[in-house]
């Protein structure tokens, strides 16, 4: 990749070709347990702008500028009262669509008409599953991205954030990337299987067996469908099949009757990133072993369930102990650090160009070329890409395993249809 290239690929502000472009989508931006009715605004930074997000009197959520447009005093420190952010500095006050609704020091006989005068950036926000989403690209928002995870029922999912230090374009890698998997989260199969519950540990353990998949991928009105392909022998072929909603979105492969897994990686800023991690079933309440599987060894945090994943000068708590009794990284305190760490270790935003690529970095490399067409395109004047022509409630990651010669792709359509997940559940009964 040559270095300009990665400039475009992994910029966010909003004077980049690529900032204006992923402005364009629906992006989770904070808990929602984190705001209080008439409690603190939480500060937010998101495609390295400063916003502030409140909880008003009624529950509804606004996301604004941090900055005050009147003149410039942080909103952070505002008074949250009676459905309405008041600034501290002179009392402007605004409601949770960004409207100016008082301005106490103008006079009372055209203080009317001078709030409906005042600029204000409007942010559209919607919260659902416990996560506030925000869209800030300007106009019209696009759809809201029902996953099926928004839609259920709160004991069947469960959504955590971690802040990483690293720029988003490295986090969606990581979890593009099924090559990685029998050798960095080796360690969880063999010193600490006990961590993750006996459907999981199976799923993990098949690839094992082929170390070297092969990749096939299609491309869909949302991204792309990729499948890693192993080799069980017997004439087996395993299949995990991912799906990549671009630009923020990867949903991994796990058991074939679940639980599920997505991941979204939103940019913070062009050195670091939101991490979100989304477990969910849609058929059933999720166990404390569900629960245990993914977030186990994490921090308490839920805002930020990697604040305990140590620092470089540490090199992140690594147990060379641990790696010479048979735990390959060395990185115990569970499979999220693991790839935290490693992206970690790259630096907040990697050279691209000074890589050596393979074969096994095949889905990798079409991604970046997917986001940079994707990026020129929209820079072009052309409509922003991803966005329509699908149904965001049929995108679930699947694994399967069938008879050499088949069509991964019969597998990967059936999606996230009741009568599959019946076929799966028969099969693993």
């Amino acid at each position: 990749m040559k270095k300009q290239d990665n400039t475009l690929l992994t910029g966010v502000k909003s004077d980049t070709v690529m900032g204006k472009f992923i402005r364009k989508f629906w992006v989770p931006v904070i808990r929602g347990d984190a705001l209080e009715r008439d409690g603190a605004p939480v500060r937010v930074t998101l495609f390295g702008d400063k916003f502030v997000a409140f909880r008003s009197t009624s529950g509804k959520v606004g996301i604004l500028d941090e900055a005050c447009p009147h003149r410039g005093v942080s909103l952070a420190l505002g008074r949250n009262e009676e459905n309405g952010l008041r600034c501290i500095f002179h009392g402007w006050k605004f409601d949770t669509h960004g409207k100016v609704i008082d301005a106490p020091c103008e006079p009372s006989e055209h203080r009317e008409r001078f709030c409906k005068n005042i600029r204000v950036n409007q942010y559209a926000a919607h919260e659902t599953a416990g996560v506030v989403w925000a869209y800030v690209g300007g106009g019209e928002p696009p759809p809201f991205p029902d996953f099926e995870f928004n839609t259920l029922p709160p004991a069947r999912v469960v959504i955590r954030r971690a802040i990483v230090p690293y720029n988003w374009v490295q986090a969606v890698e990581a979890h593009i990337d099924s090559s990685h998997v029998p050798f960095l989260h080796r360690g969880f199969l063999t010193k600490n299987r006990d961590r993750l519950d006996s459907l999981r540990a199976e799923n993990l353990a098949a690839m094992m067996v082929d170390t070297s998949p092969t990749f096939d991928a299609q491309e869909t009105a949302y991204g792309l469908r990729e499948a890693a392909l192993r080799n069980m022998g017997g004439g087996k072929i395993y299949a995990r099949i991912r799906e990549i909603v671009l630009p923020f979105f990867t949903f991994i492969p796990g058991p074939e009757v679940g639980p599920f897994g997505g991941r979204a990686s939103v940019p913070i800023d062009d050195g670091s990133s939101a991490e979100w991690y989304i477990l969910y079933h849609p058929d059933r309440d999720l166990t404390e072993s569900d629960i245990k599987t993914v977030f186990g060894g994490s921090s308490d945090d839920p805002d930020n369930f990697a604040a305990n994943m140590g620092t470089a000068e540490c090199l992140w708590d690594q147990d060379r102990t641990a790696m010479r009794d048979g735990h390959f990284s060395g990185l115990t305190k569970g499979l999220p650090f693991e790839d935290f760490i490693v992206q970690s270790s790259m630096g907040s935003n990697v050279d691209r160009s000074l890589e050596q690529l393979g074969s096994s970095d095949k889905i990798i490399i079409r991604v970046r070329r997917m986001l940079l067409e994707a990026a020129r395109s929209y820079s072009d004047g052309k409509p922003a890409q991803w966005i329509s022509g699908f149904t965001y409630k049929s995108i679930q990651a699947r694994s399967a395993t069938f008879e050499a010669g088949l069509d991964w792709r019969g597998f990967a359509s059936l999606g996230n249809a009741p009568s599959s997940r019946e076929a799966a559940k028969e099969k693993t009964s």
